[in-house]
């Protein structure tokens, strides 16, 4: 699964290492990076919400169908099918962008997690030498078992693998700067793209450095392992990412409220507004408590996207609208209807009444 996404990490890899050629700042560069990426996968929101808007559209048919074939639960699918079919809609028609989108935000945090592969553009066999340079060497015990030799200075085994892997290196990279431009040199010209060992040292600083936040570093977690006795700077990022989720969360709410009448409860509705309201941004504060600051920091202007792209979609198709003015029309539709009947009713009587007087 990793491989995949990192397939689709690498033209969004290319992205991102253009945007940051010209601004040159990482926080300017994700947010612009992640604007980008979400006008591009702009079509398929609004297909989305199109799709939601067409349901909307034959929500009164559709509760007319309900009541009159509660009983018969063959009957009443029968009928929803056809009236989906003669009005061209699709059940799951807002599901395929979804999915897109979902693969696609792996991808972003493929290209997140490697600052190195896709900022700096480094080759492989570079970052490898190098990550080989802080992992904690084995030794051998007084039993001649190979144990890890916890030097401070380097990082154990289990942390240099993963999506983890050029963040935790960049971590410990000024204090072994020796053993990385050591493991580098031993790399041939071709590994090394004729470039020296010095040069790919300070692209690695200078990587580092763009990751500084107000004393801190986005290359590691919030959540220290002392807890919350290691509060730290880092703790804006989470607690702001489940703000933004609240709003995001707010407005959506805000939406799908507008599409229910006046009055009316939906069944499960409190479940879903607990889910919105407190779960999702309760996943949001857990997920960049854990994660580096850097991808925290994508969260949170992911988020805050998101809220601009909700109110856009909804003034394209508003749902809500779309269903106010569908009830209108099916209402002057039975309207109609039912002044042709009583027509036809009248006609018929006068007729009646005039064979009776011949």
């Amino acid at each position: 699964m990793n491989a995949i996404f990192n397939i689709i990490g690498i033209p969004l890899g290319y992205v991102l290492w253009f945007i940051y050629r010209f601004v040159g700042n990482y926080f300017v560069s994700i947010f612009l990076f992640t604007l980008i990426v979400r006008a591009a996968t702009f079509p398929l929101s609004l297909k989305s919400q199109k799709s939601q808007a067409d349901r909307a559209r034959l929500a009164p048919r559709l509760e007319r169908i309900q009541k009159k074939y509660a009983q018969d639960k063959q009957k009443l699918q029968q009928k929803q099918m056809e009236l989906y079919e003669k009005e061209g809609v699709s059940m799951t028609g807002g599901c395929l962008p979804m999915v897109v989108q979902m693969v696609i935000l792996m991808g972003i945090i493929s290209v997140i997690y490697s600052p190195l592969t896709h900022l700096a553009r480094i080759p492989e066999p570079v970052i490898s030498a190098s990550v080989t340079a802080v992992t904690q060497p084995t030794v051998k015990n007084d039993k001649g078992e190979d144990v890890l030799d916890s030097q401070p200075n380097k990082v154990n085994p289990k942390d240099l693998t993963g999506y983890y892997r050029e963040l935790k290196m960049l971590m410990v990279a000024d204090k072994n700067e020796g053993d990385i431009k050591s493991a580098i040199n031993g790399l041939s010209d071709a590994d090394r793209k004729n470039k020296t060992a010095d040069e790919y040292y300070e692209q690695m600083l200078h990587i580092r450095n763009d990751f500084s936040f107000f004393g801190g570093t986005l290359l590691e977690n919030p959540w220290q392992p002392g807890g919350f006795k290691s509060i730290n700077i880092l703790w804006l990022i989470p607690l702001i990412s489940a703000l933004t989720a609240v709003a995001s969360s707010i407005i959506s709410m805000r939406y799908t409220k507008q599409l229910t009448p006046q009055g009316e409860k939906v069944p499960g509705q409190g479940c879903s507004n607990v889910m919105l309201l407190v779960l999702m941004p309760a996943f949001s504060l857990f997920i960049t408590f854990t994660v580096p600051g850097g991808v925290g920091i994508y969260w949170i202007c992911s988020n805050v996207i998101a809220v601009a792209q909700t109110i856009l979609l909804n003034q394209i198709y508003n749902p809500a609208k779309i269903r106010a003015q569908a009830e209108k029309e099916y209402e002057e539709r039975r309207r109609k209807k039912a002044e042709d009947k009583k027509r036809l009713k009248e006609a018929r009587i006068r007729e009646e009444e005039e064979a009776r007087r011949q």
